[in-house]
């Protein structure tokens, strides 16, 4: 598995390196049974507010940021140097900081459940009717729990 993080800084609030953020991932697929392989690529974006309300915008038709968004691509989609792409993630983490505090949860493990969030998202899973957003967020529960992360709601 081959992860690429752009924008990303592991600063004193953030605290996460590469390979925790790859053991999350790599936590994801293994809990919903997601087989991958070292030619498979994940890119995480970290976006600032006004480039995720651009990205917002563009591909969701809604002019306001947001905290995540998780773009897919079509299956096998190469890359140019033979891996799978799985797709896009981008992540804002003023959004998710503001997040953070109003839920009064750790900005860190707020961080790792949008994580979460975007790569289901990725993976198929959505949260438009009932059934689907609870099954969704069971997963979430029991990844952030697996990861010692705490309760994501």
């Amino acid at each position: 598995m081959d992860l690429t993080l752009n924008n990303f800084k592991s600063t004193k609030s953030t605290k996460l390196s590469k390979s925790e953020i790859l053991e999350i991932v790599l936590e994801v697929f293994n809990t919903v049974g997601y087989q991958f392989t070292d030619q498979h690529q994940l890119n995480l974006n970290f976006v600032s507010q006004d480039e995720m309300k651009v990205l917002n915008k563009t591909y969701r038709n809604q002019d306001k940021s947001t905290n995540v968004l998780s773009f897919e691509l079509p299956k096998n989609f190469p890359t140019g140097d033979k891996k799978t792409l799985i797709g896009e993630i981008a992540l804002c983490e003023e959004i998710i900081e503001q997040e953070a505090k109003k839920y009064k949860k750790i900005f860190e493990n707020r961080l790792k459940h949008m994580i979460i969030h975007g790569l289901l998202h990725l993976l198929g899973f959505d949260h438009m009717k009932k059934l689907d957003q609870n099954e969704m967020e069971e997963i979430e529960k029991k990844i952030m729990k697996n990861i010692s992360a705490g309760d994501p709601y």
